[in-house]
């Protein structure tokens, strides 16, 4: 067992270090064309300083330097930055894009709404739309904040988020209330609190700038039965389309959980383009009709051209050791069924 910990967590480094070295080596080579890079944001800091307030959960939320950072080194290595409208209309492969998402809606994403329009750049910002109507600050930061306050481990405040996580969403909103109280959900300032309603519609009108579904209460929508995934859905794009004129195309899955029914529900509403958490590129052209669903690279908050460089050649250190491994099981496997075979 202590083998095989060893293994988990120093084969990873061992990859890491040497992609630090051939990774820009190897892309000195490789075409890009033809492929959709697509990242995932939440919310921006200021600064460290502000970061530091811990009003919000972190989430490997970067600082505003690191953004302005993020987009320059794309656009230094000729990827074009694409809309969700352009999603649509459709994508050669004569030149690699990029698309930038923001996910839940926070009103600190004004801070990138300002710096997409410095570089004439557009970004789908996907919303929760209980949120926006009631500007209560959102239940995984209640968690974070309030437990930070209270001197929690780390560590703990995680397996809480976790197993709330499984839980349709009446049942955390009454945890809130029986464990912080109903006041727990006033924001604590602008870095905490999420867009309102006139802050969607103005920012709507803007041409770099779409909104796309996240749900109506941030569900978890695998935990969910279908009728129940729809109305998730006609909620929240009826609001939408009540603040923007536009009835959405485009959905995230929060927290990235889906299964075949959530698909099913999510083609059957009309969506054409589901946005996963699967940190993948994006081949082109796109093979489905319908439906497209999209993966995803979350967004670090550390070193932007090392995360760059992984990402356009689409690994991870921790992916690629994974899928050594399930190679290697599926090998071991094989041999042992065709071992027994032969006896």
């Amino acid at each position: 067992m202590m083998i095989k910990e060893a293994f988990d967590k120093n084969i990873p480094r061992i990859i890491e270090k040497l992609g630090l070295f051939l990774n820009p080596l190897i892309l000195k080579f490789r075409k890009e064309n033809g492929r959709l890079l697509i990242f995932t944001f939440h919310g921006l800091f200021e600064s460290e300083k502000q970061k530091a307030l811990n009003h919000i959960d972190p989430q490997n939320n970067m600082i505003v330097s690191q953004f302005r950072e993020f987009i320059d080194y794309f656009l230094d290595h000729k990827y074009k930055f694409i809309s969700s409208e352009d999603l649509l209309s459709g994508l050669h492969d004569e030149q690699p894009y990029a698309m930038i998402t923001f996910d839940d809606g926070y009103f600190n994403n004004y801070l990138a709404i300002d710096i997409l329009r410095k570089y004439q750049i557009p970004a789908v910002f996907f919303i929760s739309t209980k949120y926006i109507i009631e500007n209560g600050s959102f239940w995984w930061d209640i968690i974070y904040k309030y437990r930070m306050k209270q001197g929690m481990n780390i560590d703990k405040i995680r397996n809480e988020q976790k197993y709330l996580k499984g839980l349709k969403f009446p049942l955390i909103e009454n945890y809130i209330l029986e464990n912080f109280g109903a006041g727990a959900f006033k924001p604590w300032s602008d870095i905490d609190r999420p867009f309102n309603e006139n802050e969607v519609k103005s920012n709507s009108k803007s041409p770099l700038v779409s909104f796309g579904n996240h749900t109506h209460n941030h569900a978890i929508l695998n935990i969910y039965a279908k009728e129940e995934i729809k109305e998730e859905f006609k909620i929240s794009n009826k609001i939408l389309f009540d603040l923007t004129e536009t009835r959405p195309i485009t959905i995230a899955f929060p927290n990235g959980n889906f299964n075949d029914l959530v698909l099913e529900a999510t083609g059957e509403e009309g969506f054409r383009f589901a946005f996963t958490t699967k940190q993948k590129a994006n081949n082109l052209p796109f093979v489905q009709d319908n439906l497209v669903c999209l993966n995803r690279f979350t967004t670090i908050q550390g070193n932007i051209s090392w995360f760059g460089n992984f990402c356009r050649l689409d690994y991870f250190p921790d992916s690629l050791y994974s899928d050594m491994k399930n190679q290697m099981a599926y090998f071991i496997g094989r041999k042992s069924i065709k071992a027994k075979i032969r006896q």
